[in-house]
């Protein structure tokens, strides 16, 4: 997949290749996406902050559908308590009937990282931002 950020270059590459019948020059033209250092360290903050949120999110969901914590929930739950620490008092945890359980902090927790990954990826974008070569003046 191609990302619409990444810059296409273009690179011209000319060929010559002997052949028992003479030589032979072929060109082509090659467009490749040109992906800079600042590009792929941002690909990789996206990527921290969603499998940060999918593993919030899964917490919220297996809090409010009243799974068993036992196994691949509890070691969500393990993950998602140590992630939403923070965010704990902020919002009062919600019971219904039953063992359900709305435990927002997981959700201000998703909209936090959100933000800050946000802010990370801008930076970066600044940061690894080509700048222009000196002006010359006559």
């Amino acid at each position: 997949m191609i990302d619409p950020e990444a810059p296409q270059q273009e690179q011209t590459v000319t060929q010559v290749s002997q052949t028992p019948t003479g030589a032979r020059e072929s060109t082509y033209t090659s467009s490749r996406p040109s992906v800079t250092p600042g590009f792929r360290l941002r690909q990789l903050v996206w990527l921290a902050a969603g499998v940060v949120d999918a593993i919030l999110a899964l917490d919220f969901l297996f809090k409010i559908i009243g799974a068993s914590s036992i196994g691949f929930v509890s070691f969500i739950g393990t993950l998602a308590s140590g992630l939403s620490a923070p965010f704990r008092g902020i919002l009062p945890t919600a019971v219904t009937a039953g063992a359900h359980v709305a435990y927002w902090p997981d959700v201000v927790a998703i909209i936090v990282f959100g933000l800050a990954a946000w802010i990370v990826v801008a930076l970066i974008g600044i940061v690894a931002a080509p700048r222009p070569g000196p002006s010359r003046t006559a």
